[in-house]
């Protein structure tokens, strides 16, 4: 099983900067392992941004549908506007009695249907413990609603 983290991170653009949690996946930063412009986790240190967080973090533990038409969950969106029309890096969430896992990691969009043939992303998958993940993110989720 992999184990999924938070960490802070920051990053940078010609108007300002973003400063973040960003998503690990067995210690190792998702933004690292991606070819992204300036697309973060919705997890920003602004009080502007909370809810968003909580919404997300909503997602990704089932309680709310995905962001998109088809289920999916975005994981980096962008900073400035969280608008899925930016595209928005994604993934599809599927619960089992003791996993969790993450399948299909890809870029979308919402005008657009997701392309299940990219490349890069084919065959990504990670795959959590259940209620370590539920703890994570549910202690996220009451930071953020604090």
């Amino acid at each position: 099983m992999n184990k999924l983290g938070v960490e802070p991170s920051v990053t940078t653009w010609n108007d300002g900067e973003a400063r973040f949690l960003d998503w690990t996946i067995d210690g190792v930063a998702l933004r690292s392992t991606v070819s992204t412009q300036h697309q973060t986790p919705l997890f920003l240190d602004d009080d502007v941004w909370r809810e968003s967080a909580v919404e997300t973090l909503s997602r990704l533990l089932g309680h709310l549908p995905g962001h998109f038409d088809d289920g999916r969950v975005a994981l980096l969106m962008c900073p400035l506007c969280g608008d899925l029309g930016c595209g928005a890096y994604s993934v599809e969430v599927v619960f089992s009695d003791d996993s969790v896992e993450w399948r299909a990691f890809g870029w979308q969009v919402d005008y657009e249907p997701f392309d299940p043939d990219q490349e890069e992303y084919r065959s990504a998958m990670a795959r959590f413990d259940r209620t370590a993940y539920e703890t994570l993110l549910g202690d996220l989720q009451s930071n953020y609603r604090a």
